[in-house]
């Protein structure tokens, strides 16, 4: 899987690829972008490329160094993620002294650090040190959805590559490349771009299922009929939180994409411009339950509750407010 095979930002992987031919691989680098970026794809991407027995600027991923890497085996390759709502101190100086170790097996150690916004006053001082004295022999790579949120001071110190969302065509192509057609392309291409994870990973007949149980809690809300069975149903899924919290906020952007839909239909748009077209004979029956004005209150409340889940907002809170909204 070589940079052409992640979607999107072509530019920026040239920038990567460049850094790799010239053999000038700035220390530290910021990828910011949106969730729908694949920042995490593109770090680890590249730091196959840094590591691949068969290629210079790019990777092969079958090799045994990138194989090592997908497995997170590889001891150069460091993948850091919060413990917790923060990085934790202890965190922070283990990464110190790791920083200060010869790699073991390639020229250049790496360390990739999610959610480095994440990091809390003290450990981005603590971190901050590690920039202002850089070993020739290690790669700092911190992704972020918010680089602000980052300390300006170590925002200063690194390469910043400001990462975008894959556009509705650079998506539609991939699917068309992967084998899928036109029809299937165009629905995955439109859900893609209201940021649901790893969407182009997901089997299509499971997130087909998934879009028909949304669309049936969608009526029931709308109709006001059998309210008590959703919210049974939801406050179920709630008892894990990490994947309640997960498919909650699918579930809110399915959702917010089908209200956007029947909106459509309310201003007598042209059918094409529905994103889910196979739910057009449905969508249009809703839409005798909703008004537009309470159509654009739920839009905005389904983009709250967005807010909320990254709060980090107790699951019934959550439910109630979502259950709530159309009510």
């Amino acid at each position: 899987m070589p940079f052409t095979d992640i979607v999107g930002n072509n530019k920026i992987k040239h920038i990567l690829k460049s850094y790799l031919d010239k053999e000038r691989i700035p220390y530290s680098m910021i990828f910011s972008g949106p969730q729908s970026a694949n920042l995490s794809d593109l770090a680890l991407g590249f730091a196959k490329s840094v590591n691949c027995e068969r290629n210079k600027d790019d990777f092969c991923d079958s090799c045994d160094h990138c194989a090592d890497i997908n497995k997170t085996i590889f001891p150069d390759v460091i993948y850091l993620v919060p413990d917790g709502q923060f990085y934790k101190k202890d965190q922070i100086i283990e990464l110190i002294e790791e920083n200060y170790k010869r790699p073991m097996v390639s020229d250049k150690k790496i360390f990739i650090m999610s959610d480095a916004n994440k990091m809390n006053e003290s450990s981005s001082n603590s971190f901050l040190k590690v920039l202002e004295e850089p070993s020739d022999s290690t790669i700092f790579i911190l992704l972020t959805r918010n680089k602000s949120q980052l300390l300006p001071t170590i925002r200063s110190r690194c390469q910043i590559l400001n990462f975008y969302s894959p556009s509705k065509k650079e998506i539609h192509d991939h699917l068309i490349k992967m084998g899928y057609d036109t029809e299937k392309a165009d629905l995955l291409a439109s859900i893609s771009r209201s940021s649901i994870d790893n969407v182009l990973k997901e089997d299509f007949y499971s997130l087909q299922n998934k879009r028909s149980r949304y669309l049936a809690i969608l009526e029931k809300l709308l109709k006001k009929k059998q309210i008590d069975e959703v919210l049974l149903a939801l406050s179920d899924q709630s008892r894990s939180r990490s994947v309640f919290i997960d498919s909650f906020g699918e579930m809110i952007n399915l959702i917010s994409l089908m209200l956007r839909d029947i909106m459509v239909i309310k201003i007598e748009l042209k059918k094409e411009f529905l994103i889910n077209i196979d739910f057009s004979e449905k969508l249009f029956e809703l839409q005798k339950y909703i008004t537009l004005e309470k159509i654009l209150y739920l839009i905005r409340r389904m983009e709250f509750l967005q807010r909320d889940i990254k709060r980090n907002l107790n699951s019934k809170i959550l439910i109630l407010e979502f259950i709530n909204s159309y009510v």
